[in-house]
């Protein structure tokens, strides 16, 4: 391949490179967007359990700040 034709398909490949790493981008942030937040369809002790706080563990917290109180 002469050097004459890698200078300029290069500019042109690292333009369709930019372009589609743009579109995949906007792709993941627009599938982001749409998706409702966990707090609409999750109660309260439901993300803490996928948090991993137990009852236990919150119980024992509060009593922890209750103390320090």
């Amino acid at each position: 391949m002469p050097i004459e034709q890698l200078a300029v398909e290069a500019p042109i490949s690292a333009a369709r490179l930019t372009a589609n790493t743009i579109k995949d981008i906007w792709s993941v942030m627009d599938a982001a967007a749409e998706k409702p937040a966990p707090t609409q369809y999750l109660g309260a002790k439901a993300i803490q359990a996928i948090q991993g706080v137990t009852d236990q563990a919150q119980k024992t917290v509060n009593a922890a700040v209750s103390a320090a109180s």
